[in-house]
């Protein structure tokens, strides 16, 4: 049976790198993303690689690829949640955390049907600074206007959609994790001018490609090396703020995320 990976914000970026980084040949891989035309030059340029166009912004979008995966194939190894953005109010948290959640939800059954599968979300050190309403996570927050605000309680989500997927689902073999890539050179906040001035200096960012290390190893090491619901930088556990790692509100959480969704 070969490997196969589901890359979410595969065409730019960490998804990229991550991409190159798991193509082999005995790896299917398939890559989402919203521009359609740099996913299909990224999907041309790999053995094996299916690109599948998605606006994560839009959970129909989501629900449609996640269709056409379950028909595509019969079990996934590894599901990636990469895609995110920086963005104001509730498409924040849209794109960031509740894309993902639906997605990976869609996709548990191919998830368990591999035996032992891993759940990997691309988090940030944002989290310590998000303002997130784990009962209300789309209401439209006044501080949310603030897009680094609303970055940060998307990141927060993250973590603890991260935690409690660990709970309910390391059971049935699904090993959930995160990661802080760092700050990375990419096509990431380029609406943000000061961020973007930063990116100019080589010391304080890395390249998309090293980023992608340490999702690389989320993939590929040993189960007896990760910690479900762990959360790591530069393959090493990485404390988060007690806000992100808080069992209740990660529970809370995802009860709120699943009427947000319209999921059972």
């Amino acid at each position: 049976m070969s490997r196969l990976i589901v890359i979410t914000g595969a065409s730019a970026g960490i998804g990229q790198a991550a991409a190159r980084r798991l193509a082999a040949p005995d790896t299917r891989l398939i890559l989402l993303g919203r521009d359609e035309r740099r996913l299909a030059a990224i999907a041309a340029e790999l053995p094996n690689a299916t690109p599948i166009r998605a606006d994560f912004a839009d959970l129909t979008q989501v629900r449609a690829a996640a269709t056409e995966i379950r028909a595509a194939c019969d079990h996934i190894d590894v599901l990636i949640n990469n895609a995110g953005g920086l963005y104001r109010g509730p498409r924040s948290l849209t794109v960031n955390h509740l894309a993902g959640f639906v997605l990976a939800h869609e996709l548990l059954d191919h998830l368990r049907a591999a035996g032992t599968s891993r759940l990997i979300t691309t988090a940030s050190l944002a989290e310590a600074w998000g303002v997130l309403d784990v009962d209300a996570p789309l209401r439209n927050s006044l501080r949310h206007r603030v897009r680094w605000l609303a970055y940060g309680s998307s990141k927060q989500a993250n973590l603890l959609f991260t935690l409690e997927a660990a709970r309910r689902w390391t059971p049935y073999g699904v090993l959930p994790t995160a990661f802080f890539p760092g700050l990375v050179r990419s096509r990431f906040a380029s609406s943000s001018p000061l961020f973007m001035l930063g990116k100019l200096i080589p010391v304080l960012f890395t390249s998309p490609e090293r980023a992608a290390g340490t999702l690389q190893w989320l993939a590929d090491a040993p189960a007896r090396d990760l910690a479900p619901g762990g959360y790591y930088f530069l393959r090493e556990p990485f404390p988060a703020t007690p806000r992100s790692t808080s069992p209740d509100r990660a529970a809370r959480l995802w009860d709120a995320s699943l009427a947000a969704a319209g999921l059972a």
